[in-house]
């Protein structure tokens, strides 16, 4: 590879200087600053032309003109949609092929995440169908650097460790969690955000949907770019803080906060974060101290790398397991093309001959399903307790929109049935982490106008549940039924002087049709969630308008939940 990266500097025609970069990425830029992008030579162009001076193996050239034609083959391809594009790339390369005979432990994984990943380009393409490459790239670009990135697999539950972002975990709980990292100028960062003023790519302020909640520029002095500067920091460090509330509330019981002081590209070592120190002081209101403490390094210790050797083993052992394997595949593919007889013993094994008709017999069926018109679709890692419902309601449309999501339009009754659970929790003194916008299963239906928001806002005034201060509002839950995660939040939960709780999912609309599955699914949350007996735990639908209050009788068990995700899975 490197001999390759040599040859393309000689395509480039680039000379080896004497600057120094400080790292890769300067390095790179300033090899194609000035150029014409059409005429930088990659190694693409090294492939097609690896040259004929340099020291290459054998093999090396083999596989060199074997991955040029791979190339070439996709090139042809790139006007094709690109969920067929990605299906041919995946196909080619072999990916799926390499992954399915893995014998890694995290095999697994990477399957699922290979097909949430063509699930997300399917879903992109959904939106337009006349996207290109060039707008996937732009997308996964955009979702890298901006959004909180693609879905990834999700572990079962048991016995697993869950490796997540502190913006993946909002909403949800573990027993202990560990949050590493809380180091000086890490964890609150202390790299600002990209300003709208100094970079072309951000979007200004004003054209984005959440600008009520950022700075605004009030001139064009330099007094105003500055407060506008300051009021950008001070914005973030907002936002650091509330990304701490979420990370610091997720355990349960423990709860295990580490730093680092050194590493090996520092030359001097950090402290511990603000947040660090703050949870320390914390503890010592306790009477408690932390395992382990140290401040930060003074400006002469030296960096424990500073003399530290970096031993490699060589030759790397290849011999792997997975490796063995392939090479017996690849023996037998040459011995049968060179038409060496196999050796009779093998053929007399009767357990491979076994495992032959099994194969066959998995392809057959493979076949079949291929040409049959019915499409199976497999259910997403979580759902929501509103497409538990739907699930039982219409299976097909639900598989459906599974199959091929399509976007909603804006809707203002949805809008204005989010306004009124974000003044419920205004109401009650409860401010979410998330935006009204953001809270999933609270587009109700029914809201016409601010007229209708208002006459809403003063029938919960005179209803039995205006002076009724909740024990929790939009509590978050995750419910893991036979595997199959159930998300959601319910709307308020009320103490019982007994003791017990009552849930309560306030509705907006005018017909009084919510389904009672909902609430089975609630119920058993918060039950289980809290270690109380079901029958300690009420559910019920409060209609605002009518003021009526409705616990449907006989919700469904977890048993019954079980059956239902069970039914739709064989379905």
């Amino acid at each position: 590879l490197a001999l390759l990266g040599r040859r393309a500097r000689d395509l480039a025609g680039s000379a080896t200087g004497s600057e120094t970069y400080a790292d890769l990425g300067d390095q790179l830029q300033a090899a194609v600053e000035g150029a014409d992008p059409t005429e930088i030579a990659s190694l693409c162009d090294a492939l097609d032309d690896p040259g004929d001076d340099l020291d290459y193996s054998p093999e090396a050239r083999e596989r060199f003109t074997l991955l040029a034609h791979e190339l070439r083959r996709l090139r042809t391809a790139i006007g094709e949609p690109i969920l067929d594009l990605v299906r041919r790339i995946v196909e080619m390369t072999g990916i799926d092929v390499e992954l399915a005979s893995s014998v890694s432990p995290a095999a697994s994984a990477r399957r699922d995440n290979l097909d949430l990943f063509v699930q997300a380009v399917a879903e992109f393409q959904a939106v337009d169908g006349q996207v290109g490459l060039a707008a996937l790239l732009a997308w996964l670009e955009a979702e890298d650097e901006a959004g909180q990135g693609l879905d990834v697999a999700v572990p079962s539950e048991a016995d697993s460790v869950k490796l997540l972002t502190v913006h993946r975990a909002k909403g949800l709980e573990w027993d202990v969690v560990f949050l590493p990292g809380v180091t000086q100028a890490q964890f609150p960062s202390n790299r600002s955000r990209s300003s709208w003023l100094t970079v072309p790519s951000v979007m200004p302020t004003e054209l984005r949907g959440d600008a009520r909640d950022l700075p605004v520029l009030a001139g064009h002095t330099p007094e105003d770019l500055a407060a506008f500067g300051a009021a950008g920091k001070a914005h973030d460090a907002l936002e650091e803080l509330r990304l701490a509330y979420v990370a610091w509330t997720r355990a349960r019981h423990r709860l295990v906060v580490s730093a680092w002081c050194w590493s090996p590209r520092l030359k001097r070592g950090l402290g511990p974060s603000a947040y660090l120190v703050a949870t320390r002081e914390a503890m010592a209101t306790w009477q408690a101290e932390p395992e382990s403490w140290r401040e930060a390094p003074g400006k002469d210790d030296p960096s424990p790398y500073a003399d530290a050797i970096v031993d490699l083993p060589w030759p790397i052992d290849h011999a792997t397991a997975e490796v063995e394997r392939r090479r017996d595949a690849a023996s037998r593919v040459r011995s049968a093309v060179i038409g060496e007889p196999d050796d009779l013993e093998d053929v007399l094994h009767l357990d491979r001959v076994g495992q032959w008709d099994a194969e066959i017999r998995r392809l057959l069926e493979e076949a079949r399903r291929d040409r049959s018109s019915q499409i199976e679709v497999p259910m997403p890692s979580s759902l929501s307790a509103t497409a538990v419902a739907r699930l039982r309601e219409d299976p097909n449309g639900f598989a459906r929109d599974l199959a091929r999501p399509m976007p909603r339009p804006p809707s203002s009754a949805a809008r204005f049935g989010t306004r009124f659970h974000a003044w419920v929790e205004a109401r009650f003194g409860q401010q979410l982490l998330l935006d009204p916008d953001e809270l999933p299963g609270r587009a109700d239906a029914g809201i016409d106008d601010e007229a209708d928001l208002v006459e809403l806002v003063r029938l919960f005034e005179s209803g039995p549940f205006a002076d009724r201060v909740p024990h929790a509002v939009e509590a978050p839950f995750a419910l893991v039924l036979d595997g199959q995660v159930v998300r959601g939040r319910i709307d308020a939960v009320y103490r019982e002087p007994d003791g017990s709780y009552l849930l309560i999912d306030w509705k907006t609309s005018r017909a009084m049709t919510a389904d009672p599955l909902q609430l089975a699914v609630y119920r058993l949350a918060w039950a289980e969630l809290h270690g109380l007996e079901v029958d300690q735990v009420r559910a019920a639908f409060f209609y605002v308008r009518s003021g009526e209050l409705v616990e449907p009788a006989g919700l469904a068990t977890r048993d019954e939940l079980i059956a239902l995700l069970a039914a739709a899975s064989v379905d």
